[in-house]
């Protein structure tokens, strides 16, 4: 998270070319099975685009046997200027709503399907999930009293100026898996379907959704799943791994093939909180540099991510954990090292 006076990161697009309607070739699912067993979801875990990398911070020599390719199959009814329908499903977090607006600028995005944070907190108490409620609600409560909220909004807030607003409509939906979703985003037809931010996405919703569908997750993949990825990374001094990954939906929370990777530049005074701003901003701009080449009919490749990692959720992250942390970071026991931005994956 950034401090009030600091202003936010200008990492220039990538210009890997525009995007059209996105199609995948007949012998490639949207939804890839991975190398890995699968492993239950976990129902508590927030949204979901959750990002898939893999840990080696190193980009792949190239493609291998269980490499995925995805190859934008145009159109009959266009050619190569035609554009990629895509379709966001998020939540109200301020990167969400960003993502929202860069994705409007530089793609076609034909609607927004909107899970919001109540939403996701009254299943969780209609499931008597408790416990985890709780957590998200501390999660919460510490972010408004120690000035998160106000700081993330302002930073992202300062990356949407400039970019027209969005046209296209939003529709508020009580969960992204109710029928009534499913069908519209079926109606829909997107080629691509960006996620970030909601709850799983339930095996239906997935077979429903034609064309690619696409997470932007919080955490280094595969050793940082499920919530808090950037801070957990953070305080494991695990520097290598403080990063986003965009990877491929499938059913096991997670687990999909990587497309790219990223991490912020990381300086002194950074805490976990202006590191995960600064890498959704970087992650959002790669994935809108990703869309726009596969627009073009460049080939994208996704790597299977290895089975290793830990899930965590939002009760593993605690309050003793936290002062823990803090005190360690004033006694001067915990220092960030200087590291360049970083990125891998891409067309």
């Amino acid at each position: 998270m950034t401090s009030t006076n600091e202003q936010p990161d200008t990492a220039a697009p990538f210009d890997p070319g525009r995007p059209g309607p996105a199609s995948v070739p007949a012998s490639v699912p949207a939804s890839v099975p991975t190398s890995g067993p699968a492993s239950a979801p976990d129902p508590d875990r927030d949204p979901g685009l959750g990002p898939d990398p893999d840990p080696d911070p190193t980009p792949d020599a190239g493609p291998g046997p269980c490499t995925v390719e995805l190859r934008r199959v145009m159109p009959a009814s266009g050619g190569p200027g035609t554009r990629l329908r895509v379709v966001l499903l998020c939540s109200d977090d301020p990167l969400h709503t960003y993502l929202r607006t860069l994705l409007a600028a530089r793609l076609d995005l034909v609607a927004t399907v909107l899970e919001p944070g109540d939403a996701q907190r009254r299943r969780q108490r209609r499931k008597r999930r408790h416990y985890d409620l709780a957590a998200r609600r501390y999660q919460e409560w510490r972010s408004r009293i120690t000035g998160r909220s106000r700081r993330r909004a302002r930073f992202f807030d300062r990356l949407a100026e400039g970019l027209p607003p969005v046209e296209s409509p939003c529709y508020t939906v009580e969960s992204v898996n109710d029928r009534s979703a499913r069908e519209l985003v079926a109606e829909l037809a997107p080629e691509l379907t960006v996620v970030c931010g909601t709850m799983i996405l339930g095996r239906r919703l997935l077979t429903s959704t034609p064309g690619v569908i696409v997470n932007l997750h919080g955490g280094w993949l595969p050793e940082y799943r499920g919530n808090h990825g950037y801070y957990f990374a953070y305080k494991a001094g695990d520097w290598e791994r403080v990063g986003a990954t965009l990877h491929l939906v499938v059913p096991t929370l997670d687990a999909g093939p990587v497309l790219a990777r990223v991490r912020p530049e990381t300086r002194p005074r950074d805490t976990d909180e202006r590191l995960s701003a600064r890498a959704g901003q970087l992650a959002a701009l790669r994935l809108v540099e990703l869309a726009l080449a596969y627009e073009q009919g460049t080939t994208l490749t996704a790597v299977p991510q290895p089975d290793r990692g830990t899930t965590y959720r939002h009760r593993d992250r605690t309050p003793t954990g936290e002062l823990l942390l803090w005190l360690r970071r004033r006694a001067g026991r915990h220092r960030v090292p200087v590291r360049p931005a970083y990125r891998d994956g891409g067309a």
